[in-house]
């Protein structure tokens, strides 16, 4: 593995300020999505907070990209109007530590559908954790406690690992990621399946 060049920290950067504006907008819907279902249901969204490191990871297949992506994505919702800046960084922190430390166990060589599903397992997961000390969570019924962990997890699955995955592949259809890690996997695959 090599350090990153210009061309990644660019579009690591872009698409972490894209997902930072959309993190922003997230919040309210999973205020409304919480008021309807109660806290049991705050787990619902978890993984939508997840996008940004784990699209990037599979587009740069680097580490610290992860951490990166999801530190910088918290940045920019803080500068766009999150006004609780500390618990978004925290969470910033802990939920891209989450994702990253998932790729680092599959030594950032495996990018696979359920490598990128427990990268979104692991950051939903630390979302908790760190949510259960700062809001206590711990005065909530354990039932109650373990619905928000079996969403979240399920959260951290769906939005982000398959919905990461499916708008990365997305992107590298269309030629614009040709560059980068994942569009030449891709290339060579699709010269792979041309020469069958």
């Amino acid at each position: 593995m090599s350090t990153l060049n210009l061309r990644e920290i660019v579009v690591i950067a872009f698409l972490s300020a894209v997902f930072g504006v959309l993190y922003l907008v997230w919040i309210f819907v999973n205020q409304i999505l919480t008021g309807i279902t109660g806290p049991a249901g705050a787990g619902l969204m978890k993984g939508l907070w997840l996008m940004a490191p784990i699209i990037c990871m599979v587009i740069i297949q680097k580490p610290g990209v992860a951490l990166a992506a999801e530190m910088i994505a918290a940045f920019t919702e803080i500068m766009v109007g999150s006004v609780n800046a500390g618990t978004v960084l925290l969470l910033g922190f802990t939920q891209g530590l989450g994702a990253e430390m998932m790729f680092a166990m599959f030594r950032y060589r495996i990018f696979t559908l359920p490598v990128l599903m427990l990268a979104g397992m692991a950051g939903t997961m630390a979302n908790v954790i760190t949510l259960y000390f700062i809001y206590g969570y711990s005065q909530y019924a354990p039932p109650v406690f373990a619905f928000m962990v079996i969403t979240a997890l399920l959260s951290g699955a769906i939005f982000g690992g398959w919905a990461s995955r499916s708008l990365a592949y997305t992107l590298v259809r269309t030629g614009v990621l040709h560059n980068f890690a994942l569009g030449k996997e891709y290339q060579k695959k699709k010269m792979e399946k041309s020469a069958s």
